[in-house]
């Protein structure tokens, strides 16, 4: 077993005392440039490891952040949605370029207080919480007793944390309001509105219709989960009952391509009988047949300014709740692909 390289055989190789060593490791601006640089190097040759032990409790600091995606029994979703998958990329991306390190966390039963527990134990500086249905009055106690959390949702007036996510409203409004320009106009509706965000969208999906003096059909809306296989039996199930649709506006990427194999599966076609447009623009939108028309809401951003206001609390500066750019992505399953 090779022996473990000292902080006292670095300083050695380095000829500087083991202070400069100590500066250099912990990016001390005492420390020269080109000193600090022929420090790392050294240390990177022979092996050197910092105990992030030892440091992190000199700092009283984890270097770490943590994320907790809380998934609803029953709600098909897994860890494995693409949601997820690249809003914990975005978030790991940010916080790797600040010096920090990630927990995922996936509680899988509500009533356990995953957030509470990796600030309690020191594990995390800092949470970001993905969604907040169900969970807006505990977010709300939780910020009280520590303000290092900022959760990715839709403002609904109720939170006193501090909040980053798309404008779903105007999200909706554009989904919308696009489809009635080109000429449909019964337009169902994908999602369970009980969730905040759905229900944001939902605002805009009826906000755009009063704005166009178009009349909407509050049946023409299915309350489902974010799982795929429920919104393709459902709307199957809606076609076969008889009801006439033209377009559709899911709450999620993942529901239109769900909607669009259920109505090719009954020999629509997409767009020329139905057009669709999802929302997230994750990165199947584009793989999709046809390519799906949806509301970018900007995952990428989205996980950079949650860990920028994350790290400004845990300094103990202002965190301002943010939207990020929420903008159509027009593609082919419209009939309006630029």
């Amino acid at each position: 077993m090779a022996k473990k390289v000292t902080m006292s055989e670095l300083a050695r190789l380095a000829k500087v005392d083991i202070s400069t060593v100590s500066r250099a490791l912990n990016d001390s601006p005492l420390v020269k440039p080109h000193t600090k640089e022929a420090i790392l190097k050294i240390a990177d040759e022979i092996g050197y490891t910092v105990n992030v032990a030892a440091r992190n409790l000199r700092k009283q600091s984890s270097e770490a952040i943590g994320i907790v995606i809380p998934l609803a029994p029953g709600s098909e979703q897994t860890i494995s949605d693409p949601f997820f998958l690249e809003m914990v990329g975005a978030v790991s991306h940010a916080a790797s370029q600040n010096g920090y390190d990630l927990i995922v966390s996936v509680p899988q039963d509500e009533m356990k207080i995953a957030e509470r527990r990796l600030l309690g134990s020191g594990r995390a500086d800092g949470l970001i919480v993905i969604g907040q249905a169900g969970r807006t009055e505990r977010l709300n106690a939780m910020s009280a007793s520590n303000s290092n959390i900022v959760v990715w949702g839709g403002a609904h007036g109720e939170q006193n944390y501090t909040l980053v996510g798309s404008d779903n409203v105007k999200g909706g409004q554009l989904a919308t309001s696009h489809l009635l320009s080109l000429g449909r106009k019964n337009i169902l509706f994908l999602g369970d509105v009980s969730l905040p965000e759905v229900a944001l969208r939902y605002e805009g999906y009826v906000k755009a219709h009063n704005d166009a003096g178009m009349a909407y059909d509050p049946d023409y809306i299915l309350k489902l989960n974010f799982g795929g296989q429920s919104a393709f039996n459902s709307v199957l199930k809606f076609i076969d009952e008889g009801f006439v649709f033209d377009a559709i506006f899911a709450a999620s990427d993942v529901l239109a391509m769900a909607a669009i194999h259920a109505l090719q599966s009954r020999g629509k076609l997409v767009p020329k009988d139905v057009s669709i447009v999802g929302y997230d623009n994750i990165g199947q939108a584009q793989l999709s047949t046809p390519t799906l028309t949806t509301i970018n809401q900007n995952i990428s951003q989205g996980g950079a300014i949650m860990v920028d206001l994350l790290l400004a609390k845990i300094a103990g500066k202002p965190a301002i709740s943010r939207f990020t750019d929420t903008e159509l992505i027009v593609r082919k399953s419209c009939g309006g692909a630029a």
